[in-house]
């Protein structure tokens, strides 16, 4: 029944700053813009995961977190800083289990990043 694939969409205050923070800022690629209808779709690192973005004047951030998973946290966090990436703390560790850190786009909107790991 279901394809391999997934989109989630965001409203955003600003298109292109959201685009420019999600290329620039965190390396993913535009797969879509379309000025007029003011939406854009960024292709993620993850395998048919995308990030779309519609542009309306009222955005209510969202708290729950698409979590992107990384080979080196700490390495992509100095990265990530360096690009802009506002992070709301520094990186947690659950023993045995997982790193994680949590960053913010433009709009609010709570992402994480997090590593696997296994002691």
């Amino acid at each position: 029944m279901y394809k391999s694939g997934l989109t989630i969409w965001y409203n955003v205050k600003n298109m292109d700053e959201s685009v420019k923070y999600f290329t620039e800022g965190l390396g993913f690629s535009l797969d879509f813009k379309d000025e007029k209808q003011r939406i854009a779709i960024v292709t993620t690192n993850t395998k048919d995961c995308c990030i779309g973005f519609a542009e309306a004047e009222t955005v209510a951030p969202v708290t729950s977190s698409a979590v992107f998973e990384v080979e080196d946290i700490e390495k992509a966090y100095v990265e990530l800083k360096e690009r802009g990436i506002h992070f709301t703390g520094e990186i947690e560790t659950i023993p045995n289990l997982v790193k994680l850190v949590t960053f913010q786009d433009p709009d609010g909107n709570s992402f994480e990043l997090s590593q696997t790991i296994a002691d």
